[in-house]
């Protein structure tokens, strides 16, 4: 049972580490693939991702290339970098971080070149007629008090967690706008050297400046779609889309120029990847990848599963004991005496053991006993000093008796022995036919009796 349970468990654990690597190698795979990470990630590496960008730019000699996994306003030397934030939504840029606000202004202030885009989107705005058929049910239910929206909800959601979030488009003084057209090509609206005349765009997001701060780089229908202004010593720089970043753009559609002017005087490009998301946490196993003790916590969860093992599983084989143990219930107390006797007291022992009880039991006080003592000592030497095969303790056994018996006839009273043997009237030992004391003599070959 114990062995059959030792290779069930072994089975379960094989399976286990079989299960465990196969669920790590998906998920190796997966990250390998790129499409765990958000659209417009460094990290992806599938057509929506941004890695060909990141790894050309940092092919390129005296360029330094990086990621950043924290918050901006931890990051230090931002202000001699061009910052990318790419695929950024709509909704997260009129209600980005605060903190993450005043990290880039301060960048750009400092000779920071910003650079965000958006990610592509195909919504279309409302028509103008249906607007104005309900233009008079917004007036009734102006008397109403007005129900609370997606945005109020999430800026609910967002006071909950205590930070503060500010809108970037009422702070860099323009606003975002959806347009009717979907794929219609962006035409070049400044006197740029090297840009290409139009670029194929993917999105229906456009811009409208309220403030003469921004430049038009690109736009489409009059409206701009790329725009750029100055803030301090350096530049932000507004995309409505992010396709041509992507690394289906670079194989298929790149402009080189135009990647080039994004970065602008630059030779430290830093890729964001906070606001996708991704961010590094300094957790536990942070602590331990950065401080070497893996292994040590490793080895420490061995030895937890070894010794769970060790409780459940015995390593030392049980003794399966029988189940009933035969009991032979015609033999007696004496029988089991007398198998005593045959396995403690040889058989050319046997007269002087007797003996011994003898003097212990009947002597003790009786002068007139005490005297046949020599005479009783010499008997039985004189049959243990013949060869082995010529003694005969019963003949001895015999002699001694008739010597008490004589010494002590007429004086003699019956008692009790303890050692299965009683008194004559002069108090010589006999033993009782049937008795241990009889039964071992005769299993040595000596006929038990009474003399």
């Amino acid at each position: 049972m114990r062995r059959s349970s030792l290779f069930s468990t072994l089975f379960l654990l094989i399976v286990a580490m079989i299960f465990v690597s196969g669920v790590i190698e998906l998920l190796i795979l997966r990250f390998q693939k790129g499409d765990a990470y958000p659209p417009y990630s460094s990290y992806r590496f599938d057509p929506l991702g941004t890695e060909a960008f990141y790894e050309g730019l940092s092919l390129l000699p005296g360029v330094d290339t990086a990621r950043n996994t924290e918050p901006l306003n931890r990051v230090a030397g931002l202000s001699g970098a061009a910052i990318f934030l790419f695929g950024l939504e709509r909704s997260d840029f009129s209600s980005m971080p605060k903190t993450s606000v005043q990290a880039l202004e301060d960048a750009a202030r400092g000779g920071a070149r910003i650079v965000i885009s958006f990610a592509p989107t195909d919504a279309r705005p409302a028509a103008a007629s249906s607007e104005k058929a309900k233009a008079p049910e917004k007036d009734a239910k102006q008397k109403e008090p007005p129900e609370k929206g997606a945005n109020e909800q999430k800026d609910e959601e967002q006071a909950s967690d205590g930070k503060t979030y500010v809108n970037l488009a009422e702070q860099w003084s323009m606003e975002t706008q959806l347009s009717a057209e979907h794929n219609a090509d962006a035409r070049l609206s400044a006197a740029e050297k090297g840009l290409p005349a139009s670029l194929a765009w993917h999105t229906t997001l456009v811009f409208k400046p309220q403030e003469n701060v921004w430049r038009t780089i690109y736009a489409r229908e009059g409206k701009p779609v790329l725009m750029e202004r100055t803030y301090g010593k350096g530049s932000i720089v507004l995309s409505s889309d992010s396709f041509f970043l992507s690394n289906e753009a670079m194989k298929n559609s790149r402009y080189p120029h135009l990647l080039s002017w994004l970065c602008g005087n630059h030779r430290k490009i830093v890729f964001d990847e906070t606001h996708l998301g991704i961010s590094k946490s300094t957790g536990i196993a942070t602590l331990l990848r950065r401080h070497g003790l893996a292994p040590f916590f490793a080895s420490l969860i061995l030895l937890a599963l070894l010794a769970i093992w060790r409780q459940s599983t015995s390593f030392v084989p049980v003794y399966e004991e029988d189940e009933k143990t035969f009991v032979d219930e015609s033999k007696g107390c004496s029988t089991g005496l007398t198998n005593l006797l045959r396995r403690n007291i040889p058989a050319d022992g046997l007269l002087t053991v007797c003996l011994e009880e003898w003097k212990r039991s009947f002597t003790y006080g009786k002068q007139n006993l005490s005297g046949l003592l020599p005479r009783i000592q010499e008997i039985i030497a004189a049959d243990h000093a013949q060869p082995r095969k010529r003694r005969n303790p019963v003949q001895a056994y015999r002699k001694i008796s008739t010597l008490i018996d004589s010494h002590g006839r007429g004086r003699g009273r019956r008692g009790a022995d303890p050692h299965n043997t009683y008194l004559h009237s002069s108090g010589r030992p006999s033993l009782r036919p049937g008795t241990p004391g009889a039964q071992a003599m005769t299993s040595e070959g000596v006929p038990g009796g009474t003399s």
